[in-house]
């Protein structure tokens, strides 16, 4: 590489290769790595639009020595442990029969104080601009502002409103409760009153969520109230975004849109506008315009429990489960009593047995009218029967709904294929997450579950086969190691059944290499490891301490669960001990 180079921009990075420094361009995070790391990522840049061979490596970062392919792989994985801190996507590629080069996805540049210079130029030009523009349209709001804050001032129910806005806010029952009954005297005295129309439609709403009032009476309570608000004033933003709430949790979407739209073009400023506008789209499966609608709510207000469940959920539907549980623990923590949060945190994590005792207790409390609105959950009640070993009664729920007669949807298949193999039906489950699958044969969330029947139907060629498909950057090596443990290690359990013990042995210098340092494998991941590692002693502690810890077979999250852990045990007796010991658990929650 040119000496008269300082510095160099590798994506995110700043490395001065004179120095062995690697720094975060953002922060005064700096690693400083060995001569021959820094050798191999200057060799990497050098060329990085051809993918090196292990053998090339050598030769160009060890001119001087014979080395093993061992020191090469070391020196990849330490140089993508520092490359890789903070990032989605891996910085080294490994091209399958080719070798290792740089992503494609990240930028390598020079950094030239010239061009540096004239950057910070270019953006402080812009930086003025845009405040110029902004203090003008903060001025714009301003004025406005004032004009609707004396026009609310001169209403002679301002006071009473106003109270009842903020006992509103407060998300406590008692409080909504005193609310409702101000903006219903607010009516009494004047029946044509706007804005406690509308407040009185939002108690109806938080009492839903945080009281005892049933959701599914809701749209009969807000309806006559926000049609007739409508016709008096048919330019108010919060009548429209409630009516369009209204049609979204109906699944009357093209009524929603025209109220959403005439909503927008009065308002930018309203969070649970752009909160149910986000909903709108989650609902239709729009996720990029529903994350961009439900981020728009948040920045007005970030401390909103409603706005905050929103974006963790439409996280959640985006496979980013960091930034799900992220925003729904913020939500917790701001309004730990909303009364469906028992069934809300089934979503973001895992099933045990703390979080079944309490879903027990919300279901007995809450399921008969949260299944009106929300019938779907029947499906998912099943599910959870399931996973607490109560066959019997999920037969007989799905029987009382008749689940073989529903639409044929990806959900409804998967509750029917965990019926099935529970019911060892195992061909026949098989079948049905077939049938799940080809309903979108392009999505990798459709191939796991079926991907997984075929490595416990032992049909190992087929399932490594779709999964080199869909999960290529895994199968590649590519992927980063941080928050796809799992999906690693199912790839080195089925190529272990194939005998590939190579890149079995790949993938365990991967994950090892992630484990070095402070990093702790989740406890659920720690049999699998061990059985890779051929250590059956720790293999049998993790799997008894796995129960000890309260785990509970989580079909939502997996079917094969049971069998995938159990049979990991080579002892007929010890499995049937460790059998015993969840059934005794399960037996506790029916």
């Amino acid at each position: 590489m040119n000496s008269t180079i300082e510095s160099i921009r590798v994506g995110k990075w700043v490395v001065i290769p004179r120095l062995n420094k690697i720094q975060l361009a953002s922060s005064a995070n700096v690693h400083v790595v060995t001569p021959k790391v820094m050798a191999l990522l200057t060799t990497l840049i050098e060329n990085r639009n051809s993918p090196l061979s292990v053998d090339e490596l050598a030769q160009r970062v060890w001119p001087d020595r014979v080395v093993s392919d061992n020191s090469v792989y070391q020196a990849v994985a330490m140089l993508r442990k520092v490359l890789n801190e903070e990032s989605d996507i891996d910085y080294i590629e490994r091209i399958s029969g080719q070798g290792y080069r740089l992503s494609t996805e990240i930028d390598v540049f020079n950094l030239d104080s010239n061009v540096v210079d004239k950057k910070k130029k270019t953006h402080a030009y812009l930086y003025i601009s845009t405040l110029f523009a902004l203090l003008i349209v903060l001025l714009i709001i301003y004025v406005f502002g004032q004009r609707q804050q004396n026009d609310l001032k001169s209403d002679p129910h301002f006071e009473a409103i106003s109270l009842a806005e903020h006992l509103t806010k407060s998300k406590l029952p008692e409080r909504i409760t005193k609310a409702k009954q101000i903006y219903t005297e607010v009516l009494e005295g004047s029946p044509e009153h706007v804005v406690a129309m509308s407040g009185l439609c939002n108690t109806h709403m938080a009492l839903a969520i945080y009281g005892s009032l049933p959701e599914s009476q809701v749209d009969a309570l807000c309806r006559p109230l926000l049609f007739k608000a409508l016709e008096l004033d048919s330019n108010n933003a919060d009548v429209l975004t409630s009516l369009a709430r209204l049609e979204t949790l109906s699944r009357k979407f093209d009524q929603a849109k025209v109220y959403f739209e005439q909503a927008l073009s009065l308002s930018n400023e309203s969070p649970m506008l752009w909160h149910w506008y986000g909903r709108f789209h989650r609902e239709k499966n729009n996720l990029d315009k529903a994350l961009d609608a439900h981020l728009k709510a948040f920045r007005l207000a970030p401390n909103n429990p409603t706005v905050l469940r929103g974006l963790a959920y439409t996280y959640l539907n985006r496979r980013d489960l960091k930034n799900a549980r992220k925003y729904f623990e913020r939500s917790v923590e701001i309004a730990p009593h909303a009364k469906h949060i028992a069934l809300y945190q089934l979503d973001f994590y895992l099933l045990n047995e703390q979080r079944a005792k309490a879903y027990k207790v919300w279901y007995e409390r809450h399921m008969t009218e949260y299944s009106r609105v929300y019938p779907l959950h029947k499906l998912s009640h099943i599910l959870f029967l399931l996973s607490t070993g109560n066959l019997e009664e999920a037969i007989q729920k799905s029987e009382e709904i008749q689940i073989t007669r529903q639409n044929v949807t990806s959900f409804n298949l998967y509750v029917r294929a965990g019926l099935k193999w529970y019911q060892q039906d195992k061909q026949g489950a098989i079948g049905l997450l077939k049938q799940r699958y080809l309903l979108a044969p392009e999505d990798n969330h459709y191939a796991m579950p079926y991907i997984m029947g075929l490595y416990q139907t032992r049909q190992y060629s087929a399932a490594k086969q779709l999964f080199e498909k869909h999960f290529r950057s895994v199968s590649s090596l590519n992927r980063n190691v941080n928050e796809h443990v799992g999906v690693y290690l199912l790839y080195a359990m089925i190529l272990k059944k194939l005998e590939q013990g190579s890149k079995v042995q790949e993938i365990r210098a991967l994950i090892a290499d992630h484990l070095n340092g402070s990093t702790k494998l989740d406890i659920r991941y720690q049999p699998f490891w061990y059985s890779l590692n051929e250590e059956p002693e720790q293999l049998k502690t993790s799997l008894f301490k796995l129960l000890d810890s309260g785990w509970l077979p989580d079909t939502n999250d997996n079917i094969f669960a049971i069998e995938m852990h159990s049979e990991l045990i080579d002892e007929v007796e010890l499995r049937d001990m460790w059998l015993n010991m969840l059934n005794t658990t399960q037996a506790d929650l029916q």
